[in-house]
């Protein structure tokens, strides 16, 4: 179980547990709120990092013919646990394919605990969103709504779409761009 007294940044002693949900204590309520503050601006921040990452063109997948032999030989791209899943983005990482950092955007959740979770401040809020498919097996970006079919989940976060204020127009969300390439690389291994 993940507990707040895990996370550095809130403190247990700050929260009166009831039953199963905790209660922020009135005398720690400033001190949280600015560790929430300067989470959520580091989160941003990270967020940013990754956004331009993935426009700058770091979204290709050049695997050897010897890796696309070890993961095919490892992984079942339409029948994988969470656990298998977190093994596979693993291995990427540490073919390079991946950095650590982009796990947090694809799924990865909280190793061993079989749950999809995300950090506080880590969720992203507000726009609009809209997937260019229909969606009929219902995914969600929880790895759970797969099914262990990991292939068609990823295609189909691949086309997820945010409009931008920026540009007045949709455009492909960057964790789309980087379940793309989480998905071809898929593609490739079940050939």
């Amino acid at each position: 179980m993940v507990t707040a007294a895990e996370n550095q940044l809130f403190r247990g002693e700050w929260f009166e547990v009831k039953g199963n949900y905790g209660l922020l204590k009135t005398e720690h309520q400033d001190a949280f709120y600015k560790a929430l503050e300067a989470q959520q601006k580091e989160a941003a921040a990270d967020y940013g990092r990754f956004t331009q990452r993935m426009k700058g063109g770091g979204t290709t997948a050049g695997l050897t013919e010897e890796q696309k032999t070890y993961l095919a030989e490892r992984f079942d791209p339409q029948n994988m646990s969470k656990l298998e899943y977190q093994a596979f983005l693993d291995k990427l990482c540490e073919f390079g394919i991946l950095d650590e950092a982009d796990k947090e955007y694809v799924g990865y959740g909280v190793k061993g605990c079989g749950l999809d979770m995300t950090p506080v401040g880590r969720a992203r809020t507000g726009g609009y969103i809209c997937p260019v498919r229909e969606n009929p097996m219902a995914y969600t970006e929880s790895f759970a709504s797969s099914r262990g079919n990991a292939a068609g989940w990823a295609k189909y976060l691949s086309g997820l779409m945010a409009w931008s204020e920026e540009s007045h127009s949709w455009q492909k969300k960057p964790e789309a761009i980087l379940f793309g390439k989480i998905g071809d690389i898929l593609t490739a291994i079940s050939q």
